[in-house]
C-alpha cells in the first residue's frame, strides 16, 4: 500500500460554513465554557439545571408516544393538527385570523429564521437586521452571502428601533426588516404604538416585516406583548416562533413560521410556494412533538407562565440591584422580558483587560462564571448575563462577578503603585 500523501485526492472539506459557524452563540459558549474548571468552583449558570416544563406538555408528549401517533413521518410537510393549533393560538390576538395553510412547522425557531432568510434571498437583495441581535439570522445571512445591513436602537427610549437608521439603510434592493420582540439581548418589549409606526414605515419603504417572537411568554414588565401580525392589514408580516422559551423545552426542536398576508401579497410574490418548496427538501420537526402541539397550546394553564414570569421578575430585580455595586458594568434597562441582562463594559476601569472577549474569557478562567461577550451579538464591549438560575446561584454569580471586577480594576493597580512608592 502506498502512502496517502502520494495520492492526489479529488475532494476536500468545504470552507463555506467557516465564517458563519464562527458567529454562532454555540461557538462562543463552548469556547468560554471550556475555560472553566469545575474542580475549582461550580460553573455558573449551572449546566445540570434546567427549568421544568409544564406537566400538561409532558403528559401530551407521553400520550403521543403511547398512542403511536408520532411514530411515522408527517404527511406532506407538517401534521395538519399541529398547523391548525398554531394558527388558532396565534390568531387569539389578531383581527385577521390565520388558517392552517398560513402556518409551517419548523425545527425550532432557528429553522424558521433560516427559512425567512432563504426565501427572500436573491443575488442583489439585502435585509435589515438588529444590532445587537440574536446571531442565528446573521449566521445564515453570512452563509448564503446575503447582504446584511444593521439598524440600531434608541437607548434613551427603552431601546425602541431607530427609524432614522432604518431609512438610511434602505435602497431599491432591500426586501425586509427582521425584528426580535421581546428583544434578545436588550430585554425590552415593543409597545403597540411603536409596532404600528414600524408597520407604516415598512409599507412606505415597500418591505415586509419578519418578527421573531420566541420570548413572547417571558414578558414580566409593564409593557404587554403585542404581536407584529396585529398590523398585517398595513404590511405583510412573517411571524417566527417556537415552544422552546415559553415551555423551557429547546430540546424539543419545534417551532413555526406563519404568513400574515396582506391582500394576497405573499401569494402573488411566490413567498408561500417558496416556503413549501424549501420545507419539502429540508428537515422536519419531530412528529411526536407535532402530535402533542394541539394539547400543549390549548391546555397549558396560564398559571404555568405566571409562575415563570414571577420567578424571572424577582431575579431581574435582584440582579439589577447587584449591578449597581459594580461600577465597570452599566445596565441601562431593567429587563422587561427574556432571561438575561444586557450590560455595557467600561473598559477604562479595567487595568489588564482589553475588550469584552478577554473579559469573558478571564472571568470564566478565574471564576467559572459564563457571560457571553457583546461581540457575539454584534456589539463590542458589552456582555449578556443569564439570570435564569435559583436565587442562591444568582447571588453567588454576582459575588464572583464583583470580586473579579475589583481584582482587575484600575483602582487596584493605582493603589499598588502608591504602596510601592510609599505614596500616602
Amino acid at each position: 500500500m502506498g502512502k496517502n500523501n502520494s495520492v492526489n485526492w479529488q475532494f476536500s472539506g468545504s470552507e463555506a460554513a467557516k465564517e458563519a459557524s464562527a458567529a454562532t452563540l454555540g461557538s462562543y459558549t463552548s469556547r468560554i465554557m471550556a475555560m472553566c474548571d469545575p474542580n475549582v468552583k461550580p460553573i455558573l449558570p449551572p449546566l445540570s439545571e434546567a427549568p421544568e416544563t409544564s406537566y400538561t406538555a409532558k403528559k401530551a408528549v407521553v400520550k403521543a408516544v403511547l398512542n403511536d401517533s408520532g411514530n411515522a413521518y408527517a404527511p406532506s410537510i407538517d401534521l395538519p393538527a399541529a398547523k391548525s393549533a398554531v394558527a388558532e393560538y396565534l390568531s387569539r390576538d389578531l383581527p385577521k385570523k390565520l388558517t392552517a395553510d398560513d402556518v409551517f412547522m419548523t425545527v425550532g425557531c432557528k429553522q424558521a429564521i433560516e427559512l425567512a432568510i432563504e426565501i427572500l434571498h436573491t443575488p442583489k437583495a439585502n435585509i435589515l437586521l438588529p444590532k445587537p441581535g440574536f446571531p442565528w439570522d446573521m449566521v445564515h445571512a453570512i452563509y448564503n452571502k446575503f447582504e446584511v445591513r444593521e439598524y440600531t436602537f434608541l437607548r434613551e427610549k427603552n431601546y425602541e428601533i431607530d427609524f432614522d437608521s432604518v431609512r438610511a439603510l434602505v435602497d431599491e434592493n432591500t426586501c425586509a426588516i427582521l425584528i426580535i420582540n421581546p428583544h434578545n439581548p436588550n430585554g425590552n418589549t415593543y409597545s403597540e404604538a411603536h409596532l404600528k409606526q414600524l408597520a407604516e414605515l415598512a409599507r412606505e419603504l415597500g418591505i415586509l416585516v419578519a418578527s421573531d417572537e420566541v420570548f413572547r411568554w417571558t414578558v414580566f414588565g409593564s409593557n404587554p406583548f403585542v404581536p407584529m401580525a396585529k398590523f398585517s392589514s398595513i404590511v405583510p408580516v412573517i411571524t417566527l416562533g417556537s415552544i422552546s422559551k415559553g415551555w423551557n423545552v429547546p430540546g424539543w426542536q419545534t417551532g413555526w413560521l406563519a404568513l400574515n398576508d396582506l391582500d394576497g401579497v405573499f401569494q402573488s410574490n411566490k413567498i408561500a410556494i417558496t416556503v413549501k418548496n424549501f420545507l419539502s427538501i429540508d428537515d422536519k420537526p419531530p412528529t411526536v412533538i407535532q402530535a402533542a402541539i394541539p394539547t400543549i397550546l390549548r391546555k397549558t394553564p396560564k398559571e404555568f407562565f405566571e409562575r415563570r414570569q414571577i420567578f424571572l421578575k424577582a431575579n431581574v430585580e435582584f440582579a439589577f440591584a447587584k449591578l449597581k455595586d459594580i461600577p465597570a458594568l452599566t445596565c441601562y434597562l431593567k429587563t422587561e422580558a427574556c432571561t438575561f441582562l444586557w450590560t455595557e463594559l467600561n473598559m477604562s476601569l479595567f487595568a489588564d483587560i482589553e475588550d469584552d472577549e478577554e473579559f469573558c474569557e478571564k472571568l470564566a478562567t478565574e471564576e467559572c462564571l459564563v457571560l457571553l461577550p457583546g461581540i457575539a451579538f454584534g456589539l463590542k464591549n458589552w456582555a449578556r448575563h443569564s439570570i435564569d438560575m435559583d436565587i442562591f446561584a444568582l447571588e453567588d454569580a454576582f459575588v464572583r462577578l464583583k470580586s473579579f471586577c475589583e481584582r482587575h480594576s484600575t483602582l487596584v493597580e493605582a493603589s499598588s503603585v502608591k504602596d510601592v512608592y510609599g505614596v500616602k
